[in-house]
């Protein structure tokens, strides 16, 4: 007989099956760091958070009849959800395009919702229910304190297919600004949660049950996803209570990567739009970016990111270097335009049951994006 480990043993030799089972307890004990009860707590972790957020958890689904070719379909999509307020709004991922009905399903019972909001260019709607549940709970959005680093456990509740809500774990890999040559909105969180069909819209939670984010894209095929943090959620659902839409900050400025004396890319103003507020301020083209209000600019995503969080009709300030001398120059945030193919809502599914994940459609990275 072959243990797991590969050692050989037979019943007829001076190894107890004992002494088998206290080798693979204590390699094991070795692999999590020489702590035995490391497995055991991050068990009870995650089982402990399950416990406490799984009544906030919904699934939700939207349907729209369709007619094509003369003949009538009728399309669903649904995905995950939960509970962000104690009078019934729920965050989730985008829906169809004016769907003829939306409901949620929780704890085995349906409930009615409406839509009070779509944001379009992160895919989020912001739902209410027309009549709450008895017992439920919601998730506290709060700021994260500090941004959680690669390593860290993820904990996320979620509604897969037509199961019972259930957990699911992975690790932050990365943050990133991009996918291929899409440009996210603002920065993402890269993590092993390998996350399917109906898991998009779920909450994500570190060891210590904090709110980190909401999952954004699936890559299944990567065991990987996408998480939309948890300060851009806030942003976002802020305003889709209070207006229905987000309005995001825009500078008018286009930008350019240009190779430094220390083999990096500065990013460099090209050129400043005609009627935008940076045409109307002191920064010229050739002045390379340094920072905007408290963040600091490397690349195309940082711009993006500080352009996400800046309101409009507020004042940022931008720290540029030109002929090696560094210069603060205030610029009036403006409302971003509704540019084409960036703000468009993602196409609907056609597939009759559809429950893939969508992902939003943003413009390609090039030298000259408009921020």
């Amino acid at each position: 007989m072959t243990c797991l480990l590969g050692l050989r043993f037979d019943l007829n030799t001076k190894f107890s099956l004992c002494a088998v089972l206290s080798c693979i307890f204590f390699s094991c004990q070795s692999i999590l760091g020489g702590n035995s009860q490391d497995y055991f707590n991050l068990q009870s972790r995650i089982q402990e958070i399950f416990e406490a957020s799984k009544t906030s958890i919904v699934r939700v689904k939207a349907t729209r009849e369709i007619v094509s070719e003369g003949k009538s379909r009728r399309i669903l999509k649904m995905g995950t959800g939960f509970f962000v307020s104690k009078d019934g709004q729920v965050l989730t991922t985008g829906l169809l395009k004016d769907p003829d009905r939306i409901w949620v399903e929780h704890m085995g019972s349906f409930y009615l919702a409406e839509k009070l909001g779509q944001d379009a260019l992160c895919n989020l709607s912001l739902l209410k229910l027309e009549e709450r549940p008895s017992d439920f709970s919601f998730v506290t959005l709060s700021d994260f304190p500090d941004d959680p680093k690669a390593g860290s456990i993820l904990v996320g509740l979620t509604c897969a297919l037509e199961f019972e809500v259930g957990p699911t774990y992975g690790i932050l890999q990365s943050e990133e600004f991009s996918l291929g040559k899409r440009l996210f909105p603002t920065k993402m969180l890269r993590t092993s949660l390998a996350l399917g069909p109906g898991e998009i819209g779920a909450p994500i939670f570190d060891l210590q049950g904090k709110f980190v984010g909401i999952s954004h894209i699936g890559l299944p095929d990567l065991r990987s996803s996408f998480v939309l943090p948890a300060d851009a959620c806030i942003r976002i659902r802020e305003a889709l209570t209070f207006s229905g839409e987000v309005d995001y900050g825009w500078f008018g400025i286009t930008t350019m990567r240009k190779l430094n004396d220390s083999s990096g890319f500065d990013i460099v103003v090209q050129n400043l739009i005609e009627g935008s507020s940076a045409a109307d301020s002191l920064i010229k083209s050739g002045d390379v970016i340094k920072r905007i209000g408290n963040r600091a600019v490397s690349n195309q995503g940082d711009l993006a990111n500080a352009a996400f969080f800046s309101r409009p009709n507020t004042f940022v300030e931008f720290l540029v270097l030109r002929d090696d001398k560094e210069i603060k120059i205030p610029i009036k945030v403006a409302k971003r335009p509704s540019l084409r193919n960036e703000l468009a809502e993602v196409e609907d599914p056609v597939i009759d049951g559809d429950i893939g994940n969508i992902t939003p459609i943003n413009k390609d990275i090039n030298e000259t994006n408009p921020f």
